[in-house]
């Protein structure tokens, strides 16, 4: 509906105007179309983007999303408290890696991945809707200048510091990534990572992913797309899905064991012999 091929063209409102000069520069950027919300009928029924001297706020079919660090902090504050993630044991991320994000959404896999493979590693971040990749890129972009609402106790300020440094370290693309992928030399990247869940309708959807799902490319995982992972990744491609999906075996993925009261799962294949296990 809103996501690729053609202009999309949002309403705005500005909180303050002397942040009228971002209009401009969300438009060259991302080849957005903004006018301003006094200026369109309701029955335009476009999303509405609230400018605000802290944050973009998105509102499209009575959801609200904004970039925030949400989930990626909490598993932070375990990480530095020397829990184990789910995700980097599954990714089997090194310090200097360079780490393919397929399905970026509000980045915050990639916020773990770009803190795990350090300042010589690298994260490339794809996101196939342009209004998602425009929020998450911005929030990204001006993590360091972000405050928490509240913030109490040294773990938590240690944790949001990290993750600051670590947005840095994310390069994030507009695009498609089968089409990505196709360009890539093969063994160009250690580790790829597809998380599509979000893509997926359902009544208990938590409010946090609800407005992913009016806002992002809802199309299934490819064998192709797939294939093209397993060319360009020199260790290990790894799949997040619901426990008990079928996506697993469709797309050739071994389940690992582990998350026994968890609501999802991963897969992973190894491209070559001497990978993670």
């Amino acid at each position: 509906m809103i996501n690729r091929n053609k202009q999309i063209t949002i309403n705005y409102r500005l909180t303050d105007n002397s942040l009228n000069h971002k209009i401009d520069y969300f438009q060259d950027k991302y080849g957005l179309n903004l006018v301003p919300a006094n200026s369109v009928s309701a029955q335009a029924n476009w999303p509405l983007l609230r400018v605000t001297k802290q944050n973009l706020i998105l509102e499209h079919q009575r959801d609200n999303l904004f970039f925030h660090p949400s989930m990626a902090l909490l598993r932070m504050i375990n990480l530095k408290r020397g829990i184990k993630d789910r995700f980097l044991q599954a990714t089997g991320l090194r310090s200097g890696d360079i780490f393919l994000d397929a399905t970026m959404g509000l980045a915050s896999d990639a916020l773990i991945a770009a803190w795990s493979v350090g300042q010589e590693g690298k994260v490339i971040a794809l996101e196939a809707s342009v209004l998602l990749h425009f929020l998450v890129s911005e929030g990204l972009a001006s993590f360091k200048e972000l405050k928490p609402a509240k913030i109490k106790g040294t773990d938590k300020l240690a944790a949001w510091e990290e993750l600051a440094e670590a947005a840095d370290r994310i390069e994030t693309v507009c695009t498609d990534h089968y089409a990505f992928l196709r360009k890539l030399p093969a063994c160009s990247v250690d580790v790829i990572y597809f998380d599509p869940m979000f893509r997926d309708t359902l009544a208990d959807t938590s409010p946090s992913i609800k407005p992913l799902q009016n806002l992002s490319v809802p199309e299934p995982l490819k064998v192709e797309t797939v294939k093209e992972a397993c060319r360009v990744a020199r260790r290990r491609v790894v799949l997040k899905e619901r426990n008990g999906s079928g996506e697993f075996k469709r797309l050739g993925f071994r389940l690992l064991d582990g998350g026994k009261y968890s609501s999802v799962s991963f897969g992973v294949i190894d491209t070559w012999p001497g990978g993670n296990s």
